[in-house]
């Protein structure tokens, strides 16, 4: 029995893809929102990787407010001191890299959806019950595709989300969602360094197109 209820599933269902991103640039950020939304992407996630990241994220709130239907989060929140900061300027979610349970009942008490980071079945089950509706699995390319029928057998109301090493092509990307995932999140391989380096924003709005347009084919 699939979690079809929560505002927060459908969007993430609907939008099938998550970007997952970060550069030291305010300018490179809002540029890459830009071009992403653009492109048909709803739903994506800037990663708390540097110390520009505190500073950029009010400007990206900004442009998200102007952009109807975007859904903008924050990733590599360990702490719930992080998520405290994060959602005062505006993160509609929480992602986080591993699974805290204190960051967990931090956002089931402030009523915010949390993505925790899990690697086994016990650590995806504690965060169901912390309250967790999305799970990510990570690292994806060493967990695999069928790491999800897996935990669907024994947690069958649990939505995954899988990232790390995930492709931007039909073949990395279909077998995710025929083992069942919600949505497929992607960093580098989608938004290569090379473009945004170079500023081909051009090459990196293609690359985005593409990727929507595959995982609307697929779960069409």
């Amino acid at each position: 029995m699939r979690n079809t209820e929560s505002p927060f599933i459908k969007q993430i269902n609907q939008a099938g893809l998550m970007p997952i991103f970060y550069h030291s640039s305010e300018e490179v950020c809002l540029s890459i929102l830009k071009v992403a939304y653009d492109s048909g992407i709803r739903v994506i996630e800037l990663v708390n990787r540097g110390s520009e990241a505190t500073k950029i994220f009010p400007s990206l709130r900004k442009l998200a407010n102007q952009l109807p239907g975007l859904s903008l989060g924050i990733g590599t929140i360990y702490h719930p001191y992080e998520a405290e900061e994060f959602l005062e300027m505006g993160a509609e979610f929480i992602v986080a890299p591993v699974m805290n349970p204190r960051l967990g009942e931090y956002c089931s008490r402030n009523d915010v959806p949390w993505v925790p980071g899990c690697g086994t079945v016990t650590e995806i089950w504690q965060a169901q019950e912390l309250g967790a509706e999305l799970v990510k699995i990570y690292p994806a390319n060493l967990l695999t595709p069928e790491f999800v029928p897996s935990v669907h057998a024994v947690l069958p109301k649990i939505e995954i989300i899988p990232t790390g090493g995930i492709e931007p092509t039909l073949e990395s990307i279909k077998p995710w969602f025929d083992a069942g995932v919600l949505c497929v999140g992607m960093g580098s391989q989608l938004i290569r360094k090379d473009w945004v380096q170079s500023g081909n924003y051009e090459q990196l709005g293609k690359a985005f197109k593409q990727a929507v347009n595959l995982v609307e084919q697929i779960k069409s």
